[in-house]
């Protein structure tokens, strides 16, 4: 049994936890860092490829980690350091960034009386993202309308099958904002008065800031997204003291927590 680091108020904490009140938000989730709240990266891979017969023909881990950050780092070399906001947003989407997660590593909708929970993540198979949930999860009438969303590089039939399993096309922030707004087509405006993208990291600048999200919110004060905003004068604002508006470009701001509980006090006080 595996046995992870998970918050799982992201995922609704219960059915019974998710506040009633029908406040029509429409909810984002990033995984790895965000919902897992250490990294899984190499945990999850470690219990992978224990899973493995010993006369797999599949690269070692070690292989990978060694092919993929010789094709990040020759990539982010060739590209000129960011010196705005827009700059990083732009380099985090450059295209030969992109393709080193497209090549190289392929790596959480709970509804709720209006509230609609999303997971996205650019480099986990969504059947798995799937599994980590249902194990972990205390919240099983939640995990069970969970829909994730996310590049699939298991094989067909290697897991359970879900109708709310996604295979789609997510190697940079901005597939992540292309994938919102391609959901929020299908919902009726009086139901997405708040679009809330929660993510940790810097790849996640873009649906953090821009349009259709209107209430970005960075997990942890010291990771990587909260540290790019600082640098280029983002406000912070803390979700702990509830809410004070909209968030991006005009406000200048984002939202950000340490505790889940935080998330909740924020978004329905």
């Amino acid at each position: 049994m595996l046995f992870l680091g998970l918050s799982f108020f992201a995922l609704g904490v219960a059915a019974k936890c998710i506040p009633s009140s029908g406040s029509s938000v429409q909810l984002f989730i990033d995984f790895d860092g965000t919902i897992v709240t250490s990294d899984a990266y190499t945990t999850l891979a470690t219990a992978a490829y224990a899973s493995l017969p010993s006369n797999s023909s599949v690269l070692s881990w070690d292989e990978i980690e060694e092919i993929y950050g010789e094709r990040a780092d020759a990539a982010a070399t060739a590209l000129p350091e960011p010196s705005s906001l827009a700059g990083a947003i732009a380099y985090a989407n450059d295209a030969s960034l992109r393709d080193v997660e497209r090549v190289v590593l392929v790596r959480a909708t709970a509804q709720k009386k209006g509230v609609h929970i999303n997971v996205v993540s650019l480099n986990w198979s969504p059947s798995w993202v799937r599994l980590v949930l249902q194990e972990a999860s205390s919240c099983p009438d939640v995990v069970s309308r969970i829909a994730t969303y996310s590049p699939e590089i298991l094989p067909q039939g290697a897991l359970p099958f879900s109708p709310l399993n996604h295979n789609v096309s997510l190697f940079s922030g901005g597939d992540k904002t292309t994938l919102i707004m391609s959901l929020l087509n299908k919902v009726p405006v009086a139901k997405k008065q708040k679009v809330v993208f929660v993510s940790d990291g810097d790849a996640d600048l873009q649906p953090l800031w821009d349009a259709p999200t209107n209430v970005g919110i960075v997990a942890g004060y010291e990771k990587s997204a909260a540290r790019a905003f600082r640098q280029y004068g983002v406000d912070i604002r803390e979700a702990r003291e509830g809410w004070k508006g909209f968030t991006g470009e005009k406000a200048n701001t984002v939202y950000g927590f340490e505790d889940w509980v935080d998330v909740k006090r924020l978004l329905w006080p």
